[in-house]
């Protein structure tokens, strides 16, 4: 049984009877036994390997820092302390009336 890959420039084949590997480039030839074209293959796949772990250097980016002002408590001292007002509660009012938001809002709010 004979396999052959062929490619623009060169061919690849393998003849199961006379156990040889063939391989072709322009023109020129190398026929290698199966002891050499195993030891070929390994050679291969361990460059392949190498290639394929190798960690890329990445270029070195010096990014300027910005200073950030110092930031404020977010967390009330009350809600940490479990005091909690009512107002915290409420929906928003404006000049007495509530916005379409909160009337949005307090309906969704609303178990049925």
């Amino acid at each position: 049984m004979k396999i052959k890959r062929t490619l623009k420039y060169g061919s690849f084949g393998w003849d199961d009877e006379t156990k040889k590997f063939t391989v072709e480039y322009k023109g020129q030839s190398i026929e290698l036994n199966k002891i050499y074209a195993f030891a070929f293959l390994r050679f291969a796949f361990s460059i392949a390997q190498r290639n394929w772990f190798r960690k890329l250097e990445k270029p070195k980016i010096e990014i300027p820092k910005i200073e950030m002002p110092e930031a404020k408590e977010i967390c009330d001292k009350n809600i940490r302390e479990g005091k909690f007002e009512h107002e915290q509660f409420e929906l928003p009012n404006i000049n007495g009336e509530e916005s379409e938001d909160a009337k949005s809002l307090s309906a969704s709010l609303v178990k049925k």
